[in-house]
């Protein structure tokens, strides 16, 4: 099994070595890196050793052993920080290797040392101006530390050189969305979503961006919501996905008060346009029928989270999903029938972007 490297530093201070001369002498340090380079030669080992600050680094490789950076790497991948940091430090402190720089300053990060982290990821994108993942990590360490100026500008040169990252542009559209820059924020939720469709996290950031843009995007909104409810149904997201669908229903009730259209009414009148255009007359009624028979209960409309099945269709609907559905199939049987939903604005809606 191939050995690791041994990645050390140490002060000169502590440096016990036979045959030197005195700490004082002017020959001490040539001493120790020569001393310490033979003995790591007997043994077998390539090993590059440096006198710095006081401190003597080195870096030094069996015959059959890992390179320092992958084994470093290795550890970084198996998230075993606290043994990778002490190596990553002197590392960075012997080479100016982007990758390693990056690493210390992610570690640092990660570690909760955030203040401590801005220097090696500042000295890799000026060793690596393109180095993408730098530019973030270095632009989410301002967001921890607070300095949002900053950060943004930062992220945003991190979303100029890695356009289609996921992880880049929901950042980035999550700082500006929390800036109230909802307008800049919206096309980089959609480049993240361009990158990762069905990511939950991403979803909802949009959805609360776009209800900042305003009541016109609720439609959306509640698509979204819904979306993220069907993907990770028992997830916390979802939980916070249904009470937002809680929120709007409610709300969109008080416009209807006011004089407004139900939008959500509206779309899942469309839908049941489709769903009904295929179907016979007796199977629209048995459909409608059955509707009927769970509204003698009480249907909540206004409680998305609260689901219904029916024997003559597939999936589950909320209660105002099958109001709506009602509304429709009892127009088609007989278009004079007066529904008594208190939908006829929105199913006069429904029908003119059905083309009926």
């Amino acid at each position: 099994m191939p050995q690791a490297p041994e990645i050390f530093k140490r002060s000169l201070d502590d440096i016990k070595l036979d045959g030197l001369p005195p700490r004082d002498d002017p020959g001490f340090e040539d001493a120790v890196l020569l001393t310490l380079t033979s003995q790591y030669a007997a043994k077998g080992y390539t090993a590059a050793i440096v006198v710095q600050d006081g401190h003597v680094l080195g870096v030094a490789v069996p015959q059959e052993g890992v390179e320092p950076k992958q084994y470093i790497l290795g550890l970084l991948e198996h998230r075993f920080l606290e043994d990778a940091l002490p190596a990553l430090e002197i590392m960075a402190e012997m080479t100016d290797d982007p990758e390693i720089l990056y690493n210390y300053g992610v570690c640092l990060s990660e570690m909760g040392r955030v203040e401590e982290s801005v220097a090696p990821l500042k000295a890799c994108t000026e060793a690596e101006p393109d180095y993408a993942h730098a530019h973030a990590a270095l632009g989410f360490s301002y967001v921890k530390l607070g300095e949002l100026d900053k950060a943004e500008s930062t992220l945003c040169d991190a979303a100029a050189k890695l356009p289609d990252d996921l992880w880049i542009n929901r950042n980035l559209a999550g700082l500006l969305a929390k800036r109230g820059k909802h307008e800049d924020a919206k096309p980089y939720f959609e480049r993240a979503l361009a990158a990762n469709p069905k990511d939950v996290g991403t979803l909802y950031g949009l959805a609360l961006n776009l209800e900042e843009l305003g009541p016109q995007n609720h439609e959306q909104v509640i698509g979204i919501y819904q979306r993220i409810i069907e993907l990770e149904p028992n997830s916390p997201i979802a939980t916070e996905a249904k009470k937002a669908l809680s929120r709007l229903a409610q709300g969109s009730m008080k416009e209807k008060a006011d004089g407004g259209l139900r939008m959500d009414a509206v779309m899942y009148m469309t839908g049941a346009f489709e769903t009904f255009a295929n179907m016979e007359q007796q199977e629209l009624a048995k459909v409608v029928f059955e509707i009927a028979k769970l509204g003698e209960s009480g249907l909540s409309i206004n409680d998305p989270d609260k689901r219904y099945t029916l024997k003559s269709l597939d999936g589950d609907f909320s209660g105002l999903q099958l109001l709506s559905m009602m509304h429709v199939g009892l127009k088609q049987i007989d278009p004079s029938l007066d529904t008594q939903s208190g939908l006829d604005a929105e199913y006069d809606a429904a029908k003119t972007m059905a083309g009926k």
